[in-house]
């Protein structure tokens, strides 16, 4: 269950155990693990110390013990361990092994349980738990020296112990894990300035895990899984590639490492190299156009900027290593208070005060903090001469608004990567299309979305050829039936789930407990496709995970099968506002706008409209209805009745960036 994020439920499992045999060191361990994920630190501390008094040679249980301890600050003196379980106390560890430095918090702590632990691991008895304590203590050096004015004295520090943690994690014995601790030293390396180390550092580990990847025994599915879990390795060559200058060498590895972990999520284990070279990716501008295209690695955030005709892409801001290091650490923080935020905002947290101010009052906020992370004003500056923008992500960049922190006078449109947007898709006139939509299944365990028919049939009357799936008509036999039908949009208002620890189960809900996932999707061919809007759909991640590969969700399923631009929503907006900017979206299609065009235009309408304007647009509405249209003319004249009684005519009820931010569009604009 705690593997499900289910840690309430695993802790009482757990105590069910530990009432039943009280001496079992692997349920007190796991409690620990369990409460430390739910941040109540102090009693996970107590749950390690019960599973240590057991059994003190428990490497893991250091480990985690110094990670709850580095969590909380000052001494443990008025700490009261409570527990359901009979006869349950938190043993004084510092008691019991005679080191008053086991009562410490913060860095000194951490150390404290670390350098316990290695009393009891020994060398020569204990060489995997030797090694990853030592790994630890070298973390909580590197760690305290982030920040910190005398940083080096600390890195040097943790540069020992990470070679001291090979000396028994050696390639032969725990290659994962010495892997991983390169990962660690290749990190210190970089931000001492020692490049030349780092660089034979990453050598070493490419070539390690080559030979992991080519061992006769191991299974595809392993190789998949071994590949994504360490590609950093490949991600550290696009830095180390900036760091030398080679401008069109770093992002041509960059996008075959994007494009590379694309194949692995959505196909499984290749050992092909998939990737375009930098003329190819120039296909994708024109003179008005350019590409924001950025890379996250381990070690550093990188932006490169293509545009028309240039030999080579610019990279924003100094190439030296530590500049983009810092930005990769507070864009980290960001994200931590994002999901923090957004998290609570979903269980729906009632405000008892400033400090407890939601996601959604923070949100104007937190993108203003985005936007000086990613320094979006030398962005602007460094491409003031165009007017097209494509966003090319990567990994947690694409859960996020990035559209909304540029000035309006850019049309922007995203891809998953640039060879995706260079699959050729075919060309119909818009007016001569014909739309298959899907209005809210009822799916089991998700809230109605209320005006979810309204919108689908204020659309639908747009197309002279419409076929609509209603909800109890949603089912999965009937999606898969109907979407390779040679419809030209596609219009889907219901819900949709990123699955973080699989994507190609990511989902859009249909009726009942049924779901069409990424990869029903992927293999549909769907190349007919000059639309697919995802209205109300959650494409965000909701959990505290990170993307340490790439990120492919249903957009990417559906870009991949040929769709030409994938209307979105990255969080669920109130279903009134989503059906207002969805009908103004088609609206402005009919009227031969471009999707870009259109998407951007219907996002500005709803932030800038006032209830009069609003008012007014309901009346324009309602006029154009047929006289035999009854459900969408009720829906719209109680809502213009609900206007004209506001004494705030003025006011701009969908200003604020929950409403307009969510939608993004996605595919090649030219």
């Amino acid at each position: 269950m705690g593997d499900l994020g289910q840690y309430e439920e695993a802790i009482a499992s757990y105590d069910n155990v530990l009432r039943i045999k009280s001496d079992l060191y692997e349920a007190w361990y796991n409690r620990g693990v369990a409460l430390k994920n739910l941040a109540r630190f102090e009693q996970a501390i107590a749950s390690y110390d019960n599973a240590l008094r057991i059994k003190p040679d428990l490497h893991q249980a250091w480990i985690n013990r110094g990670i709850a301890v580095d969590n909380v600050t000052g001494e443990r003196t008025d700490f009261i361990f409570t527990s359901t379980l009979p006869n349950a106390a938190a043993p004084n560890l510092a008691l019991i092994l005679n080191n008053p430095d086991l009562n410490k918090r913060g860095y000194e702590g951490e150390l404290a349980s670390y350098e316990e632990g290695l009393k009891h691991c020994h060398q020569d008895t204990h060489s995997e738990g030797w090694g990853e304590l030592h790994r630890a203590i070298g973390n909580a050096h590197y760690f305290q020296g982030r920040g910190n004015y005398n940083a080096h004295y600390y890195w040097r520090k943790a540069v020992n112990c990470y070679n001291e943690a090979l000396k028994t994690l050696t390639a032969r014995d725990f290659p994962e894990l010495h892997l991983e601790v390169l990962q660690d030293l290749i990190r210190v390396q970089l931000d001492l300035g020692e490049t030349p180390t780092a660089t034979e550092l990453q050598r070493l580990a490419t070539d390690l895990l080559r030979r992991l990847l080519n061992e006769p025994n191991r299974s595809d599915k392993n190789k998949k899984q071994l590949a994504l879990k360490f590609a950093w390795i490949q991600q550290l060559t696009v830095d180390l590639s900036v760091q030398s200058g080679d401008l069109l060498q770093a992002i041509e590895l960059a996008e075959q490492g994007k494009n590379t972990c694309l194949r692995w999520l959505l196909d499984g284990w290749s050992d092909e190299v998939s990737s375009v070279s930098y003329s190819e990716i120039q296909q994708l501008l024109n003179p008005s156009a350019a590409i924001v295209y950025w890379h996250l690695s381990s070690y550093a955030l990188h932006t490169f900027i293509i545009k028309h005709n240039a030999r080579s892409p610019f990279v924003l801001g100094k190439t030296e290593f530590l500049t983009q290091a810092q930005r990769l650490r507070d864009f980290e923080d960001w994200v931590k208070n994002w999901n923090e935020k957004y998290a609570g905002d979903r269980k729906g947290k009632d405000k008892q005060g400033e400090k407890d101010r939601t996601w959604r009052d923070n949100l104007p906020e937190m993108l203003r903090n985005l936007s000086t992370i990613l320094d979006i004003t030398a962005i602007v500056s460094a491409i003031a001469d165009v007017t097209q923008l494509i966003l090319i992500p990567h990994r947690d960049l694409h859960r996020f608004p990035l559209h909304a922190l540029f000035p309006p006078q850019f049309t922007i449109t995203y891809l998953p990567s640039a060879k995706i947007g260079l699959i050729p898709v075919e060309k119909r006139e818009y007016k001569q299309q014909n739309l298959l939509s899907v209005e809210h299944p009822n799916s089991k365990g998700y809230p109605s979305l209320e005006f979810a028919q309204i919108e689908s049939e204020a659309i639908s009357q747009l197309f002279p050829n419409s076929t609509r799936q209603h909800s109890e008509q949603a089912t999965k036999a009937a999606i898969i039936t109907a979407l390779p039908q040679g419809y030209s949009v596609f219009h889907f208002t219901g819900h949709g789930a990123y699955n973080f620890q699989n994507p190609v189960l990511s989902y859009l809900a249909l009726a009942g407990e049924e779901k069409l996932t990424l990869a029903d999707i992927h293999n549909l061919n769907l190349q007919s496709y000059q639309l697919v809007t995802l209205a109300a759909c959650e494409t965000a991640i909701t959990g505290n995970h990170t993307i340490t590969a790439e990120y492919v969700g249903l957009v990417s399923g559906f870009m991949g099968c040929g769709v030409a631009n994938v209307v979105s929503t990255l969080w669920t907006v109130k279903s009134a506002a989503s059906a207002l900017v969805m009908i103004q979206f088609y609206q402005l299609l009919q009227q031969g706008k471009p999707k870009t065009v259109a998407l951007a235009e219907a996002t500005q309408w709803l932030r800038n409209v006032t209830n009069a304007e609003l008012a007014e647009w309901y009346a324009v509405q309602i006029a154009k209805l047929p006289e035999n249209e009854g459900l969408v003319r009720r829906f719209l004249s109680r809502y213009l009745d609900n206007i004209k009684n506001t004494s705030e005519p003025n006011n701009k009820p969908y200003n604020h960036p929950y409403f307009w931010a969510a939608y993004t569009i996605t595919g090649n604009s030219s």
